[in-house]
Parts: C-alpha cells; structure tokens; sequence
C-alpha cells in the first residue's frame, strides 16, 4: 500500500540510513553482549565495564568477547548503540509500512514507541546513556555523532505524518511528543501485563495527539493560510 508523499520521503531516508549496516554476523551471543555491555554501562557506570567485567556478567571468559569482538571495548560501545536504535528503526519502519493514511500512521508509531519503550528495558538504558554522553563526553566520536544523526533522522517520521494530518510549523511540538514517549516509564502506570498494554498505548495516542493539536498551526483545507491553534 502506498504511504502519503511526506511520510514515504522519510521513510525512505530512514531505511537507506538503516540499511547501511550489514547484522548477516549477529549472532545470540553478540546480542547478548550488547545488552549487557548497555546494563551495566547504565548501572554501574561507563568506565567500569571493563572486558573483564563483562565477560564475568556473561559467564565467560574475556577472551570469548573478543573471539566476537576483535577491536575490544570501543567496538562493543558502538554496536551496542548502533544495534539498539537500528532493531527500534525496523520495528517503527514495520508497523508504518502496513498502514494506509497519516493518522493510522501517527498512531502506529506512538503504539511502537510506547511499547518498547516500556517492555524493553534497554530502551531507557540507551536513552539513559545517551543523555549522560551530552555531559561527559565519553562515547567515541563516531558513534556520538551517528547518534545525534539518528535524533535528527527519525523525528522527520513523526514531522512528515503530522504535515499530511494538516499540521505545520509543528517540529517542536513533535520532540515534545518524543521526549513524552521516551520518559513513558516515569509516568505510565503499566502493571507489566502485556493484556494491559493496549489501554497504556490508548492513552499515550491521545496525549501525543492533545499536544500535537495544541502546539502546531492547522493548515485550512479550502485556503492557503494557517490557522493558529497554540495556545
């Protein structure tokens, strides 16, 4: 099915940048090396996830980590990072390519945004390391700057559906939807059963729209001008 003009643009720039990694090698145990290395960085600092200490959290010696990984640490914190936000691209790249029309899609990414950001704890590890790297500095330099890259390509998602629902002039009022979504454990009351995390998703759609309606301008359907509608 075919995507409106603005969302299939983004789209499209969203998966050419996704698709430039090649994960044909990541096998169960590089995954479980990833995520651990995000655990522990988040929990018991950056600095002292030594490739000792991770070997350990796994159960192995440190010389398995570096059977699957030869450049050692730094190549663990760049596909650590990388690999988080290219499974959360394809998820949101999925459930937008099965939809037909701005509002479905609007919908379905908050749904995707909301539901992994509360049922993978990863998601607020990354996020978590991400926001301590704006202070420290830590991170290597490519995958810092690969990072803001992808802070800057996906929100055109959420910018391009908002435009073919009518809304302009609405970039600030979609990081304001993000940054919601992204803090969604601090204020969602999930209990933790999946049969509830429909009616949590529910919820999460009506805030993003509330916001979305009240921090952009609606373009008119019968002229060419924009009627504000922040408050």
């Amino acid at each position: 099915m075919s995507l409106p003009a603005q969302v299939q643009l983004a789209r499209d720039e969203l998966r050419r940048h996704l698709d430039k990694f090649d994960w044909a090698g990541q096998t169960a145990r590089r995954r479980e090396i990833l995520q651990t290395f995000l655990k522990l960085a988040t929990t018991e600092g950056y600095s002292s996830v030594t490739m000792r200490r991770l070997a350990k959290a796994i159960g192995v010696k440190a010389s398995s980590i570096y059977f699957h990984f030869p450049a050692g640490r730094d190549e663990i914190v760049t596909e650590s990072m990388r690999w988080h936000y290219y499974e959360w691209g394809s998820a949101f790249l999925e459930a937008v390519d099965q939809c037909d029309g701005a509002n479905e899609i609007w919908d379905a990414m908050v749904r995707v945004h909301l539901s992994r950001q509360l049922s993978l704890p990863e998601s607020d590890l990354w996020d978590i390391l991400v926001a301590m790297d704006r202070i420290g500095g830590f991170l290597p330099t490519e995958i810092r700057e690969e990072i803001g890259y992808w802070l800057q390509l996906f929100p055109r998602m959420y910018e391009a559906a908002a435009y073919e629902m009518g809304y302009r002039n609405c970039e600030t009022a979609v990081h304001v939807v993000i940054a919601v979504l992204d803090s969604a454990t601090s204020w969602c009351r999930w209990s933790g059963d999946e049969r509830d995390l429909g009616d949590q998703v529910e919820h999460a759609i009506a805030v993003s729209r509330a916001l979305l309606s009240s921090q952009s301008d609606i373009a008119e359907a019968t002229t060419s001008t924009t009627k504000r509608s922040r408050r």
